[in-house]
């Protein structure tokens, strides 16, 4: 005799406790499911489903034991039967069911490599509609890693009904539509720029920093690689670890940027607020575009710094960015998802000088456009015009005078076809960046119409 009462009430309220919550609990409106790092996929620990190897992963801490309230009263000596069916996985062993009062046997399925499983639950006793049930396997597999997979249980008064899936007494899937397993990388790599002191300073001839931790030394940015918070293992069901899915020793991160200035270097270090005990990038000796460091390494020392060195007074500090792109190497042969690459720029180097944008530019031969530019302080200051941006079929090239000073205190007129070259058309845009505070600068086109005479001034700064 069954009281076919179906029930709302989750474990935790049923129980008075959250100790439920270790497993996966079709009834809590808590449950999330459990993560594994894709990383730990193993061929060489799989099920073999039909001719296709799936990886395992493993339940371990009770983690993947499916629990549920069965949601019907079940009178002494009478049967009832327990199908649960599993979407997108198989068992990778075979399951147990526990239900208080009770005696479980498997009837059907519940085989390696099969996706559900029927249990004849016999009561010894009465079974309360409350009895917590308990369905274990030590194994799973899932049939496609790049999809959750999902579990169902539903209870039936006849082994008929649970074969041809009829009617049932009760039928349960996830209260929060959570799928039990779920699939994520298990690396986390951070890459970031600092938030303060990496600017050249226009005051100092951009040989110094300003703001930074000394006017000769800055922090850039840090990266670093970890295993993820959330992730599970997939071979043994802990915690991932860095260790359970690259090789840190071998896996390798390429810093790129411009390392061309002889008196700076570029190093890592372990303290991001005073850049101390710099290791140098070993290729950054030969100053080339980008050195090399292991994954190890760049945990030690993960932060970036750029040192001007003590002596140092005249050399300007190019500016641009720095990139850092890790190459990462699997510690199985066999594993199924390995992640290739991590990549981000760590930081940048900027200047604190004047940068104006020229929306117009022309070399139209009816036309005498000429950029002017005003220098209000007591020092030279040089300017360069670049990043051209042409229309379609137009090509744009650097001429002589897209370099220059501007003297202290006067000004600088250079005509636009000096400037650029423009082939394919007439038109162009560009920036021109000038050594010197912003405050102290004014920037203006001129435009002469050279048959009227009419004259156009536009001012850009």
């Amino acid at each position: 005799m069954f009281l076919k009462k179906s029930l709302a009430v989750g474990l935790v309220a049923a129980l008075g406790t959250s100790t439920a919550l270790a497993t996966f609990d079709l009834d809590s409106k808590l449950e999330t499911g459990v993560t594994f790092a894709l990383e730990t996929l193993d061929g060489a620990a799989a099920t073999t489903v039909g001719a296709v190897v799936t990886p395992n992963v493993t339940n371990a801490g009770s983690a993947l034991d499916v629990v549920a309230l069965i949601g019907i009263g079940v009178a002494n000596t009478e049967d009832v039967f327990i199908r649960y069916n599993i979407t997108n996985g198989v068992f990778g062993a075979a399951p147990t069911l526990v239900v208080p009062t009770s005696t479980s046997s498997i009837v059907q399925g519940g085989t390696v490599a099969s996706s559900f499983v029927i249990f004849q639950v016999a009561a010894t006793g009465t079974i309360a509609q409350t009895a917590v049930t308990t369905m274990a396997a030590a194994l799973y597999a899932s049939t496609s890693s790049a999809s959750a997979t999902t579990v169902s249980m539903t209870v039936y008064e006849t082994l008929t009904q649970a074969t041809s899936q009829g009617a049932a007494l009760v039928t349960k899937t996830s209260a929060t539509g959570a799928s039990m397993i779920n699939y994520a990388s298990g690396l986390k790599s951070t890459i970031k720029a600092a938030t303060t002191g990496n600017v050249a300073d226009v005051e100092l001839g951009f040989a110094g920093f300003t703001g930074a931790i000394a006017a000769n030394l800055a922090n850039i940015g840090s990266a670093t690689v970890a295993a993820s918070a959330t992730a599970l293992d997939a071979g043994d069901g802990l915690a991932v670890a860095l260790g359970d899915m690259i090789n840190d020793a071998t896996s390798k991160a390429t810093i790129s940027g411009n390392f061309g200035v002889a008196t700076q270097s570029l190093g890592l270090s372990a303290t991001a607020g005073t850049c101390a005990t710099q290791t140098a990038l070993v290729a950054n000796t030969a100053k080339t575009a980008a050195a090399a460091v292991t994954v190890a390494a760049l945990n030690a020392t993960s932060v970036l710094c750029y040192n001007v060195g003590a002596t140092n007074k005249t050399t300007a500090i190019p500016k641009g960015s720095y990139t850092v792109a890790v190459a990462f190497v699997g510690n199985s042969a066999t594993a199924v998802s390995p992640t290739a690459s991590a990549s981000g720029t760590i930081g940048t180097v900027a200047h604190n000088g004047t940068t104006v944008q020229l929306p117009y530019l022309t070399t139209f031969s009816d036309y005498n456009q000429r950029l002017v530019m005003v220098n209000r302080g007591a020092t030279t200051a040089s300017y360069t015009v670049s990043a051209f941006q042409t229309e379609a079929g137009t090509t744009a090239a650097a001429g002589t005078g897209a370099t220059g000073t501007i003297p202290a205190g006067g000004s600088a007129m250079v005509k636009v076809s000096d400037v650029v070259t423009l082939t394919g058309g007439t038109r162009a845009a560009g920036t021109v960046d000038i050594v010197a505070a912003a405050g102290n600068i004014s920037v203006a086109t001129t435009q002469v119409n050279l048959s009227d005479g009419g004259t156009d001034t536009v001012k850009l700064q």
